[in-house]
């Protein structure tokens, strides 16, 4: 065995080594080109609205092969070469720009400033009515209890509904502590979120026919509250985040909808969701 094999060369020792940046620079360019699939043309059309100018298939084509590509145009590559290959017809740069943007988060359906914004735009009735399954876990979940009536709710579930609710553990750690954070009394959060399951355990569960009863399960949990998550027929989900020092109806509403290509967020609120029910203790 060849004794030089695997040994580590310090670059640093030989003075009159000097890499090859402007090499590397090309590569770069060329390699973010070949990674989405365009013609130096069309590549040179995604980069104008990134560098706010246009340059031609020939410039691009010049770096890389010959001239030093600038520095915006290095970080521009960089952006380019984390998307997946785009569709290029032709008819303008701001819909390359936005295949690439939007594959990035192609789930987001929406994004409201507040909870009271989102109510507003999207009430309960649009949001749960016709739904074949609701999986929900938060703090009072008071969007499902006190939002919603508990006819309607009781209507979907004889009609096949299944639905799933953890809910912060009243009176435990995690309640108090959000309390404290939130600067309400000791006990505000913790009575709000009894009711709420008095609600869904006496005047929804119990009152369905003892057959049916099964498509209901609550369970209660007791971890720092960091999001409140509804996920409505696998297919949409509400994810509100806690943020520190404010109260959670001041706290933005992010709207998702399960997309079947490409990378997105509607998986990661899912998981984060059954992570969770598996913690919580059946009510």
């Amino acid at each position: 065995m060849d004794a030089d094999r695997g040994r580590v060369v310090d670059l640093g020792a030989r003075t009159g080594y000097r890499p090859d940046m402007a090499g590397l620079a090309r590569a770069q360019v060329a390699a973010a080109r070949r990674s989405l699939g365009l013609t130096p043309d069309e590549f040179a059309e995604v980069l104008h609205p990134l560098l706010g100018w246009a340059p031609s298939g020939g410039v691009v084509e010049n770096w890389e092969t010959d001239a030093t590509p600038p520095g915006d145009v290095l970080i521009a590559a960089g952006v380019l070469s984390q998307a997946a290959p785009l569709s290029f017809d032709g008819d303008g740069n701001g819909d390359l720009l936005q295949q690439l943007l939007g594959r990035r988060f192609a789930d987001v359906e929406a994004v409201f400033t507040s909870r009271s914004e989102f109510a507003a735009e999207m009430p309960p009735q649009v949001l749960f009515d016709g739904a074949t399954s609701i999986a929900a876990a938060g703090l009072s979940l008071n969007l499902l209890c006190q939002t919603y009536p508990a006819d309607d709710l009781r209507s979907l579930i004889e009609g096949g509904t299944t639905l799933r609710c953890l809910f912060l553990a009243p009176y435990g750690a995690s309640i108090a502590a959000r309390e404290a954070e939130e600067d309400y009394p000791a006990g505000h959060l913790s009575s709000l979120t009894a009711v709420n399951l008095q609600i869904l355990t006496q005047r929804v569960r119990e009152r369905l026919p003892e057959d049916l009863r099964d498509r209901v399960q609550i369970a209660t949990y007791d971890e720092t509250i960091r999001f409140n998550i509804v996920i409505v027929s696998d297919e949409l989900a509400v994810v509100q985040p806690y943020l520190p020092g404010e109260r959670g109806v001041e706290s933005p509403t992010f709207v998702l909808r399960r997309h079947a290509g490409g990378p997105g967020l509607f998986g990661v609120f899912d998981q984060a969701l059954a992570w969770l029910w598996e913690r919580g203790t059946p009510a």
